[in-house]
């Protein structure tokens, strides 16, 4: 598919539901996150999440959901609400920063290794298989031991492990228009390899791969969440829901709250990602098609 079908496809999923709901939830996470960046006066409480203890209460920790607190508080007290609002930052940026870096990554490598072919095909199919061969958490946990706990963690294993997915789809796509008779010709009128690559190749391979990339965005979040969840990401006490998910934990009985609200967050934006994503499948694979018809 060119980009121009691309965009005439994103057009028509405008006009579908499925496609119309993910881009609602996604499009709410976004603008609560930028919200959160730009105007943290907005939150209840500050980032600490310190606050009001209503009547009655004799301190501010596991309170229930109530007026004050929409979703409660955790075992330091910190207002849920607030907290959860500073993760839908840490959540987009996460998702943003992983799946840009490793689609451009991936598809740099996966159209090299498709329109050379030889040794550089051989050396970087190797290289990716070795690294899809390795899970996201034993990366965070070398990378974690070697700097320390922070962003820097979930991102670096992430993208690590994330790139050679796109290099192998975008390998697959590639080579069947490296084929092409437009770009046999565009070879033989003297054009370089490096402009017939970036006009008849990227062009041509990056619709379907970014279709790829809008479903990946989801797992890439229930990625993240389970290493800040293992106590392997950001520092502990962090505004991350995966984090908070973790905290709750120990008082999951006493206080379900604290690991609940999170975790319907997190949930309701992959499930977001996940039908925008669907929804442009269609597009390419008329068998998504048949299956969602169960649905909406």
């Amino acid at each position: 598919m060119s980009i121009r079908g691309f965009k005439q496809a994103f057009r028509r999923q405008l006009r579908r539901t499925r496609f119309t709901v993910g881009l609602v939830i996604t499009s709410i996470m976004v603008l609560i996150a930028i919200l959160a960046s730009l105007f943290p006066f907005i939150l209840p409480y500050p980032e600490e999440g310190l606050g009001y203890v209503p009547p009655g209460a004799s301190s501010r920790t596991l309170l229930p959901p109530n007026p004050s607190n929409f979703f409660g508080t955790d075992t330091r007290g910190r207002d849920l609400f607030s907290r959860i609002i500073l993760g839908a930052r840490s959540a987009i940026i996460e998702i943003v920063v992983v799946v840009s870096i490793s689609l451009s990554i991936g598809v740099i490598v996966g159209v090299l290794a498709s329109y050379y072919r030889g040794l550089l095909e051989y050396v970087l199919n190797y290289a990716t298989e070795l690294l899809m061969s390795i899970p996201a958490v034993v990366i965070a946990l070398m990378v974690r031991l070697i700097s320390g706990p922070g962003l820097h963690v979930v991102l670096a294993s992430l993208i690590v492990t994330w790139w050679p997915w796109y290099a192998r789809v975008s390998q697959v796509y590639s080579r069947s228009i490296v084929e092409m008779d437009y770009v046999v010709l565009a070879k033989l009128s003297g054009l370089s390899n490096l402009k017939i690559i970036y006009r008849h190749v990227i062009r041509n391979t990056l619709p379907p791969v970014l279709v790829q990339a809008v479903t990946d965005m989801g797992s890439v979040l229930l990625e993240a969440a389970s290493i800040n969840f293992l106590g392997l990401g950001v520092p502990l006490n962090s505004p991350e829901w995966g984090v908070i998910m973790l905290e709750g934990l120990p008082v999951i009985t006493r206080a379900p709250w604290i690991s609940l609200f999170p975790g319907f967050f997190l949930l309701i934006t992959a499930l977001g990602f996940s039908l925008i994503g669907d929804s442009l499948r269609e597009e390419l694979d008329p068998r998504v098609r048949r299956r969602w018809r169960l649905w909406f």
